[in-house]
């Protein structure tokens, strides 16, 4: 490593410590007034900056209401807002812009003793992520649902450069992912659904940590094996994949190391693996997670409507063998037999509803099933004549006057 001219060893122009917004009571300044000024990366004033003030006012009786205003600094990078709201109902949000990127203080109230200075940094920006020193860690947090695989995702974004990421980069999710869900954050740098494609990393990641953390759900196959095939961004040097384990699950990363079974802090069972990517790689460019041991649908559900299916079929023979629409006792025995089976059946399901055997998705689906098979046998109970009732009506017609 190069030395300085002291025999210091020379800053690393790739991990560069970012200065730090600020947003401070002044006593200088008036209450009600809040000086904003706009910095560089060397902590330099960047004149004639384009400076927005946001103003959220919330009162019980009022609710929300909002103003903005926008102002160009001067050539001292500053800018002066007068007549400001003092307390807690009123919060006020400084944000800038320096070609296509876009940078912001976190909301601040105003106290009724001083005045606010608030310092923003802006810095250049690039929307190539091979010109920067961007690198990325991720997590998968993958759990069972009623009917789905949710994952969750999180990626730690590491600006090491002195200079914004301004990304605009899709991936693709695993196939048929559904209900998108994404963290909110303060951050301009955001991650957001792309509607048939996935995922996109958008806006202004200045220098330092940004985290984005998002979720949706992948349908269960229904097979005890399902493997998921996950794109990620560029530069993810690491990443870590978890998944909430019964005891007869085990989990499978491709090209990672075997799983560790572990204990989360909430008592969960979890399947734990890791891989950190060469140098040479350029990071990790996908994941493919296989979960083996996946619960699959008992038969229990389809028992009693397989059940009725068979009384049906057999009180058609019977019909059939009638020349007519009248059952003989053995029909009608298999008939109220099922119509028994299925109000068991549906008893049950109403246990495993309120033990958590089920979830309500799929309690709804099985009841469904169950109450239409079970009308099918009412109606044919209902229209069924014993055909000893219509022998003897036909000897009755019969039989001389």
């Amino acid at each position: 490593m190069p030395k300085g001219a002291h025999g210091a060893a020379a800053a690393d122009p790739r991990f560069f410590t970012p200065p730090e917004d600020t947003a401070l009571d002044d006593p200088s300044i008036p209450p009600g007034v809040i000086v904003v000024t706009i910095e560089d990366a060397q902590n330099k004033p960047l004149p004639r900056a384009p400076i927005t003030l946001g103003v959220l006012h919330s009162t019980v009786a009022k609710g929300e209401s909002r103003q903005r205003f926008a102002k160009d600094g001067d050539e001292s990078g500053s800018a002066r807002f007068e007549g400001l709201a003092v307390g807690t109902g009123n919060s006020y949000r400084v944000s800038t812009t320096r070609g296509s990127a876009s940078y912001a203080h976190p909301p601040v109230g105003l106290g009724d003793r001083a005045g606010k200075r608030i310092i923003v940094h802006a810095y250049e920006a690039s929307a190539n992520v091979e010109d920067l020193a961007i690198a990325m860690q991720g997590i998968v947090y993958v759990s069972l649902r009623e009917d789905s695989i949710q994952i969750e995702q999180l990626l730690s974004v590491y600006n090491l450069g002195p200079v914004a990421w301004t990304p605009d980069l899709t991936f693709k999710l695993p196939k048929g992912w559904k209900a998108f869900n994404k963290q909110e954050s303060m951050d301009d740098g955001h991650v957001e659904e792309v509607s048939g494609t996935g995922a996109a990393i958008r806006g202004t990641f200045p220098p330092g940590r940004h985290d984005l953390d998002f979720r949706y759900q992948v349908p269960l196959s229904d097979e005890a094996r399902q493997t998921l095939k996950i794109e990620l961004p560029p530069r993810v040097a690491q990443s870590r994949v978890m998944a909430e384990a019964s005891r007869s699950m085990s989990l499978e990363v491709m090209g990672f190391p075997s799983a560790q079974r572990s204990e989360g802090r909430d008592g969960k069972h979890l399947l734990i693996t890791e891989k950190q990517a060469a140098r040479a790689e350029g990071g990790l460019p996908s994941l493919e997670i296989t979960l083996n041991g996946l619960p699959t649908p008992g038969p229990g559900r389809w028992i009693a409507v397989l059940l009725a299916m068979l009384t049906l079929g057999a009180g058609v023979a019977y019909l059939i063998g009638a020349g007519g629409t009248s059952y003989d006792d053995d029909a009608r025995g298999d008939l109220l037999e099922a119509r028994e089976a299925l109000l068991g059946e549906i008893v049950s399901l109403e246990r495993a509803l309120k033990s958590g055997e089920v979830g309500p998705k799929a309690y709804a689906r099985i009841r469904i099933s169950l109450l239409d098979a079970l009308a099918r046998v009412v109606t044919m109970l209902d229209d069924a004549r014993p055909r000893a009732s219509v022998e003897a009506q036909r000897r009755g017609k019969a039989a001389p006057a």
